[in-house]
């Protein structure tokens, strides 16, 4: 059981860890550094909104992308700029030169050809129905209150451990106690005894002498 709370504290600092250093570093990027997107190495991470490519990816979904990648082929699905410079994913269709035919699976038409450097990155997998999680973790005071809980949690969990651990020590203490209190009687019988054999020897010499006396 005290194994299980340390593990959980230790995996609840983490995620809060995560969370803060995810949200600094997302604010830095969107809000100060003015960037489209934040990216972690060569991955960035976007919300889906629309169904323009269910039921491959739905709204609701995180899809994970790669944003430095170059080697682009037909059929495969990628996030760029369309042409009022908002985020699009959606499936090649076609490649001629440097432009790019794309369309969702969803839709019906294709999209208007675009060049090939409006790619932002390449999709690489999902993460189903995970964008209110996204989203709160973006929102700052919903980030602020999880952040409180989970350190009151961990307190909770440490005070405990703690409140435990002095009730131990406190018996351990209280045996000792009473160990010492059975051996110093203990030693006090034992030491009555000694006087008690000392007075016995020398009744028994003082009786030996008066026979001999006799």
């Amino acid at each position: 059981m005290k194994i299980l709370k340390r593990i959980s504290t230790v995996l609840i600092s983490l995620i809060l860890l995560l969370m803060l250093t995810f949200n600094i570093y997302n604010y830095v990027n969107i809000k100060i550094l003015h960037h489209d997107l934040a990216p972690i190495g060569s991955y960035a991470f976007l919300e889906v909104v629309s169904g323009s490519m269910e039921p491959t990816i739905n709204v609701g979904d995180i899809i994970v992308i790669k944003v430095k990648n170059f080697n682009y082929q037909e059929n495969d699905i990628v996030t760029f700029y369309d042409v009022d410079s908002s985020f699009v994913t959606h499936r090649i269709v076609k490649l001629e030169n440097d432009k790019m035919v794309t369309k969702g699976d969803h839709n019906n038409t294709e999209d208007e050809a675009l060049p090939q450097s409006n790619i932002v990155g390449k999709y690489l997998f999902k993460l189903n129905k995970l964008g209110d999680i996204f989203k709160a973790f973006k929102n700052p005071i919903i980030s602020l209150l999880i952040l409180i809980i989970g350190i009151l949690i961990c307190y909770l969990l440490s005070f405990d451990n703690n409140t435990k651990e002095d009730e131990k020590q406190d018996k351990e203490l209280q045996e000792e106690e009473k160990k010492n209190i059975i051996k110093e009687e203990k030693n006090e019988i034992s030491q009555d005894e000694a006087i008690k054999r000392k007075k016995k020897r020398k009744k028994k010499k003082h009786k030996k002498r008066k026979r001999k006396n006799k």
